[in-house]
């Protein structure tokens, strides 16, 4: 799992860290020391630290390859990013003086821009952690009770060797399932690590998960906290890391394992059930507050691992049929949701004249539906009036409107 291991070094004293334990980190067989020269030359005393780190690994049996590269204005954790993806890296491994530092995932931070942007597996070791308690024997596995990912079952198999494991179960306020079951699926999370080399004790608690998996991680002492890099809550949009992943890697003291996991994301896309209109309108709230009505609206979403993360609607009118209410809350952006569900609406729709209020910057998107640029004139009476604060100066108001001609769409 871990064949490969890329150590970033910048010859401070932290980054010796994950030379001096590299050993300890199961698998390993190969490791690749990288150093982002600057634009001024290296001294002697550069080349020798370098040396120095080189040796730390080679007295722990493993060979090492030395990759100095040149800080060509791309940046040095692009410079690492790329050097790991060269040399097919499983693991990048970097020692850092401060865990605080990884507290703003969008700063200027080496490590922190590495964290955030990795493909690959991540571990951030703190110098205060030090050596003593070797990093796999007291592991703390945050879990959202989804199937573990092969990752984390070869990870608790690979990492045996007599030492302790717990899964961790958040419990949020107001998200919560029933006792039963947590304690169910609980229990088939604790036969499945089992059967992957240890007995993990499962762990429920209840408030914020990154804080808490940070206390709990100090109350046991773990000595590694192993978190995938995305969870169940973030799979469906475009974070590079996921929400609670960042916070635990910003308040977390001991060193941490980010488990770059394949994700298998279920995509249902089709027309909302009477009953579900409540959902619509819960994502709503964020887009002016529209109320779904039984009587006029045809709504179609896109639902994302059973949740709704995009939606648009059809609303008969006395005198025509109006496209709107199409959002997608911002954390689901920049995965083509709002085309899946524009996809639908016009596919069910399509025997219909559709008109629409088009903000002005997606009069392009809506074009490839049909939806031409219509003056406001055009537009049927009650539709027309829904705009009326307008006085006639729909482009004022960054408004197009625009209307689609009953035909065939697939």
């Amino acid at each position: 799992m871990f064949a490969k291991v890329l150590i970033p070094t910048d010859l401070s004293r932290a980054s010796f860290i994950a030379a001096e334990r590299i050993g300890e980190i199961p698998g390993v067989r190969e490791v690749i020391l990288i150093h982002v020269r600057g634009s001024a030359a290296s001294s002697p005393s550069d080349e020798g630290t370098l040396q120095q780190i080189r040796e730390v690994v080679q007295r722990q049996g493993f060979p090492v390859e030395v990759v100095v590269a040149e800080d060509d204005g791309t940046g040095v954790p692009a410079l690492i990013l790329r050097a790991a993806a060269d040399v097919g890296a499983n693991l990048i491994a970097m020692g850092i003086r401060d865990q605080g530092l990884l507290r703003n995932l969008f700063s200027g931070n080496v490590a922190a821009a590495v964290l955030r942007d990795a493909r690959v597996h991540v571990l951030i070791m703190p110098q205060s952690a030090g050596a003593g308690t070797p990093l796999f024997s007291r592991l703390l596995v945050p879990t959202d009770l989804s199937d573990p990912a092969p990752e984390v079952r070869s990870l608790l198999g690979d990492a045996a060797g007599g030492g302790t494991a717990a899964f961790l179960h958040v419990v949020e306020p107001g998200r919560s399932g029933t006792e039963q079951e947590i304690a169910d699926r609980l229990a088939a999370l604790k036969s499945v690590f089992a059967a992957a080399g240890r007995e993990p004790e499962p762990l429920v608690r209840t408030g914020d998960p990154a804080r808490t998996i940070c206390a709990v991680a100090n109350e046991m002492g773990a000595s590694l906290v192993a978190i995938p890099r995305i969870g169940r809550r973030d799979a469906a949009g475009p974070a590079p890391l996921g929400s609670v992943t960042s916070a635990v890697a910003g308040c977390v003291r001991q060193p941490v394992l980010v488990l770059a996991v394949s994700i298998h994301l279920e995509i249902e896309t089709r027309e909302l059930r009477s009953d579900e209109f409540g959902l619509a309108e819960e994502i709503w709230v964020d887009y002016h507050e529209l109320k779904a009505d039984l009587a006029t609206d045809r709504i179609f979403g896109v639902f994302v691992n059973g949740e709704l993360v995009s939606i648009a609607r059809c609303r008969r009118h006395p005198d025509g049929y109006e496209v709107d209410g199409v959002f997608t809350p911002a954390r689901f952006r920049g995965r083509g949701y709002a085309r899946r569900s524009m996809d639908a609406l016009v596919e069910a729709c399509q025997h219909d004249t559709l008109y629409m209020h088009s903000v002005r910057n997606l009069v392009d998107f809506y074009g490839k539906y049909g939806f031409i640029s219509i003056p406001e004139s055009d537009l049927p009476p009650t539709i027309r009036a829904r705009f009326a604060f307008a006085l006639g100066e729909m482009e004022g108001a960054n408004v197009q409107p625009m209307r689609r001609i009953a035909g065939r769409f697939r």
